[in-house]
C-alpha cells in the first residue's frame, strides 16, 4: 500500500482514542516483549534508545515517530534517559462504505502498518502530542473531546510530513508474530480466536496465511511446539507427566499423554525409557543426582505483554515497567505441587478455631516454602480478607511479607513488621533510612523469580488492571492482596495493614498516638496561620503541580488533620473534586499560591526547578517575600505511609512553630 492510499483510508476511518501516555525510562532500563494492545503511535521526545517493532530495529537519538498495529511486539533498550508518548487508538471503517473499500481494508489492514522516521518539523508534532496528553489526563468529557481533535491534527501533521519525506509504511509479518507468540506462551491456554484477536485479523485469514506459508494450521503448529517441549522435559528431567503437562499447556497428564502418543507414536513413559537407554551418559547431573548444585527442575517464567500502570504511586506521571525477563510460571506451579507433597508427608498440624470470617484451615508450605527441614514452620491458620477484587485467603499471622505497593511499606515498619521484600522505590524513601536494612529490593517488573526466592507467605500490591497477568503469576507463589490506591484514607490504610499483618491492636495504638500529636499541635498551628491559605506546589518539566489532600507531600496533614485552607482554585478544582492534583503554568502561579507554600522539585523528569524558583513571578509571591515558602524533602514527598507521615508532621510543625 502506498502512502496516498493510506491517507485515503484515514479519510474513511472512524477513530476511537484508547489512551495517551507519557513515559520515562532511565539509562539502562529495558522494556521487553510488550505486545501493543491496539494501533499505536510512539513519539520519542528526547534521549537515546534502540526500539524494536517486531524484528524491525530503530535507533532513536532525537524526535522520532513510530507506528505499530495491534499485536506488534515492542522492545526498548535505553542508552540515555528516554522520554516518549504512547498514543493508542482503534480505527474502523465508517459506515456505510462500498464493498470495494471494505475489501481493500480487509486485505491491506492499514492501521496495522509499521513505519518509523525522523520528522523534518518535530516541534509541530511534539506540541500536538504534549497538548493531547494534557487534555487526555483531565477528567472532563470536553477535555477528552479536545484530545481527540488534537489526535486528528497530530495524524494530519504526521501524514503531511511523511508525504514530504517520501516515507512509505510496510506490512507486518502476521505469521511471524503469531509463531513467536506461540513459542513464548505455549504453556498458556491459547486459542485460534485469541491469536486472531491479538493480531486484529479474522481466524479464517490467519489460518489461510499459515497454510500458505507453513503448510500447517496455527493450532497444529502450536501442538508441535508443545510436543517438542514435552519431549525435552521427558528426556532432561525427572518431572512427572502431570508436572510436564502443566508446564507445556495441557490441563492434565491424560490429555498430554493422548496428544503425545498421537504425535510421536508411543506413550510418554516409553519415550522417556528409550531416550534414557539411548543416552547412558546423562546430559544433566540433576537428572539423577539429588546433590547437584543446580536445582532439580529449571524454573522458567514467561513474560506476558503488559501495559504500564501509571498511577502506582498515586501520580499520573507514567513509568513503563522495565527489566522484564521471559520465563515460565508453570515451574512455580510445579514447585508448589512438590511442596504440598512434602507438606503432606510431614507431621500434622492442628487447626485453630479463629472465629467468624475465618476458614480455620492450616496453611501448608505453599506459602512458606521453606527449604530447610531442621526448623519446621509452625502451623498457621488462615482468614478471609476482602481486597479490591473480592475475598482472598491469607495467613492470620504472616511471617514473610513482600510489599510491592511502593507507597505503603512504611505502614508495616510502623507496626513493627519488617517485610522480606519491597518495591525498590519504597527502599529509596529517605524517611525509612535505617529501617529497611536487610529488606530485598524488588524491581519494577515484579520478577516472579525474585519474589519466589524470598519464600513469601503474603504479597501486597496496588490494584492495576495492566499488571494482572503478573499478579496472577505471583498468585501461584503466595496469596496476593490488591489494594486500590485512593480507596482508603491513610488512617483506614493503617487499619487495613493491621488486618493484613495480624497487628490490628498495633495499628489502633499507632492511630491513638498519632491523634495525640495532632491534637497537641493543631490549636498552636491554627493560632499562627489563622484564615490564611496554604499551597503544596512542585515544579516539573512542563509546568507546576498543585496538590490536594490525599496525594502525600503533607496534604493529608495540612488540609485534613489541621483543617488549613487551600486557595479557592485548589479547593474547587482539586480537593472538592477529590482530584490528586492540578496542572498549572508559571503564569497561573499567583492564583494557586497560598499565603504559605510547601514546595520542592518534582524530581521525576528533567525539569529545571530554577525556571520557577528564579523567576520574577515566584520571587514576587507574598509567601516567598514573607519567608513562608518551606522546602519539603523532594525524595520523601511522594509517600504517605505511617513513617513518612510522622516525618512530614515534624517538618510541618517546625515550619510553622519553629520547634
Amino acid at each position: 500500500m502506498n502512502l496516498n492510499e493510506h491517507i485515503m483510508l484515514w479519510n474513511h476511518a472512524s477513530i476511537k482514542m484508547l489512551d495517551v501516555r507519557y513515559i520515562l525510562l532511565e539509562q539502562g532500563d529495558t522494556l521487553r516483549e510488550y505486545n501493543l494492545p491496539a494501533s499505536t503511535f510512539l513519539c520519542a521526545v528526547r534521549g537515546r534508545a534502540k526500539i524494536w517493532l517486531d524484528e524491525s530495529i530503530h535507533s532513536v537519538s532525537s524526535v522520532q515517530v513510530l507506528h505499530g498495529g495491534k499485536g506488534t511486539r515492542l522492545d526498548i533498550t535505553v542508552e540515555e534517559r528516554f522520554e516518549y508518548y504512547l498514543i493508542l487508538y482503534k480505527a474502523e471503517l465508517t459506515l456505510p462504505a462500498s464493498q470495494e473499500w471494505e475489501r481493500f481494508i480487509r486485505s491491506n489492514r492499514p492501521f496495522q502498518l509499521q513505519y518509523g522516521f525522523e520528522p523534518l518539523y518535530p516541534l509541530a508534532l511534539l506540541d500536538k502530542a504534549g497538548r493531547m496528553f494534557e487534555a487526555w489526563m483531565k477528567p472532563e468529557p470536553l477535555d477528552k473531546f479536545q484530545a481527540r481533535t488534537l489526535f486528528y491534527q497530530f495524524v494530519h501533521e504526521l501524514l503531511w510530513q511523511m508525504q514530504r519525506q517520501g516515507i512509505e509504511p510496510t506490512r507486518p509479518d502476521l505469521a511471524a508474530q503469531a509463531l513467536r507468540f506461540m513459542n513464548e506462551r505455549y504453556m498458556e491456554p491459547i486459542t485460534l480466536e485469541m491469536m486472531a484477536d491479538m493480531l486484529d485479523c479474522s481466524t479464517r485469514n490467519l489460518t489461510k496465511l499459515f497454510k500458505s506459508r507453513m503448510k500447517e494450521s496455527p493450532i497444529r503448529l502450536l501442538t508441535q511446539i508443545r510436543m517438542g517441549k514435552a519431549a525435552q522435559l521427558l528426556t532432561d528431567t525427572e518431572a512427572t507427566l502431570q508436572e510436564i503437562a502443566l508446564q507445556v499447556g495441557y490441563p492434565d497428564a491424560y490429555t498430554l499423554s493422548r496428544s503425545f502418543k498421537r504425535h510421536y507414536g508411543l506413550p510418554p513413559a516409553l519415550f522417556r525409557s528409550k531416550q534414557l537407554r539411548a543416552d547412558a551418559v546423562l546430559k544433566l547431573p540433576r537428572i539423577r543426582s539429588r546433590s547437584a548444585i543446580v536445582s532439580r527442575l529449571p524454573l522458567r517464567y514467561i513474560d506476558n505483554g503488559r501495559e504500564n500502570h501509571y498511577q502506582l504511586n498515586g501520580e499520573r506521571y507514567l513509568r513503563m515497567y522495565k527489566e522484564i525477563k521471559p520465563a515460565s510460571m508453570a515451574a512455580v506451579t510445579l514447585l508448589f505441587c512438590i511442596t504440598l507433597f512434602l507438606s503432606a508427608c510431614s507431621s500434622g498440624a492442628s487447626t485453630a478455631n479463629i472465629g467468624a470470617g475465618t476458614e480455620g484451615k492450616v496453611v501448608s508450605d505453599q506459602n512458606s516454602m521453606k527449604t530447610s527441614s531442621s526448623q519446621p514452620s509452625p502451623a498457621a491458620t488462615t482468614k478471609n480478607y476482602k481486597d479490591s477484587q473480592g475475598n482472598v485467603v491469607i495467613p492470620t499471622n504472616p511471617q514473610r511479607i513482600v510489599d510491592l505497593t511502593g507507597s505503603f511499606t512504611g505502614n508495616l515498619l510502623a507496626l513493627g513488621v519488617k517485610p522480606v521484600g519491597a518495591q525498590i522505590d519504597a527502599l529509596k524513601n529517605p524517611f525509612l533510612k535505617g529501617k529497611v536494612d536487610g529488606i530485598e529490593a524488588i524491581g519494577d517488573s515484579f520478577s516472579p523469580e525474585k519474589v519466589l526466592s524470598l519464600q513469601p507467605d503474603l504479597i501486597i500490591v496496588v490494584a492495576a488492571p495492566s499488571m494482572e497477568i503478573t499478579y496472577k503469576e505471583l498468585d501461584k507463589i503466595a496469596p496476593v492482596v490488591r489494594i486500590e490506591y485512593g480507596q482508603y484514607s491513610y488512617r483506614e490504610m493503617m487499619l487495613e495493614y493491621g488486618k493484613l499483618a495480624g497487628k490490628e491492636q498495633a495499628a489502633e495504638d499507632w492511630l491513638k498516638a498519632w491523634d495525640k500529636k495532632i491534637n497537641e499541635y493543631k490549636p498552636q498551628i491554627a493560632k499562627v496561620v489563622g484564615d490564611k491559605t496554604v499551597s503544596i506546589l512542585q515544579p516539573y518539566a512542563k509546568g507546576i503541580y498543585a496538590f490536594g489532600d490525599f496525594y502525600a507531600r503533607g496534604g493529608e496533614i495540612l488540609y485534613k488533620e489541621f483543617g488549613l485552607k487551600a486557595p479557592k482554585i485548589i479547593k474547587d478544582n482539586v480537593i472538592d473534586k477529590h482530584e490528586g492534583f492540578a496542572n498549572l503554568s508559571l503564569e497561573q502561579l499567583p492564583e494557586y499560591a497560598g499565603d504559605y507554600i510547601f514546595t520542592s522539585n518534582w524530581g521525576w523528569d528533567k525539569g529545571d526547578p530554577k525556571v520557577v524558583y528564579d523567576s520574577n513571578i515566584w520571587k514576587g509571591l507574598p509567601a516567598v517575600k514573607a519567608n513562608h515558602a518551606f522546602f519539603i524533602n523532594a525524595e520523601g514527598s511522594y509517600y504517605n505511609d505511617a513513617v513518612s507521615l510522622e516525618a512530614q508532621l515534624a517538618f510541618i510543625v517546625t515550619s510553622f512553630l519553629g520547634k
